[in-house]
């Protein structure tokens, strides 16, 4: 019986070593991290520069949008969702906002994880 315990606690562990092989480590890398690599840095910078560039000019009343997006290995904006919002148009100015965002690919080792974003824009 001990013998089936072990072999039991040995695979399931082997099992949880075998999925981090393949899927990488579950936790999210933190933007210290991320920006630890030099080309990691200077794309992740790209990213925040356009959207400082792209900050909203028009007068929707004050309110805020948060935006969760991720960037694809080709640099396009994916799985954007919206939070925070109490106003059609300035989430509609947000969704522009990243939409409109000409990004290069990121570096090629970068991780999934470092492609994640979120931003807040403050409407006044």
């Amino acid at each position: 019986m001990v013998r089936a315990v072990i072999v039991f606690v040995l695979v399931a562990a082997s099992q949880s070593a075998f999925a981090q092989f393949l899927f990488g480590p579950s936790e999210r890398p933190t933007l210290a991290a991320c920006m630890a690599i030099p080309e990691n840095k200077a794309w992740i910078q790209t990213v925040t520069r356009q959207l400082r560039e792209r900050a909203p000019k028009l007068d929707l009343g004050r309110g805020i949008v948060t935006v969760k997006f991720h960037v694809d290995f080709r640099g396009h904006v994916t799985r954007a969702t919206f939070a925070n919002s109490d106003n059609n148009a300035r989430t509609l100015v947000a969704a522009g906002m990243i939409t409109s965002l000409k990004l290069p690919p990121p570096p090629d080792d970068m991780d999934s994880g470092c492609r994640d974003f979120e931003q807040t824009f403050k409407f006044h």
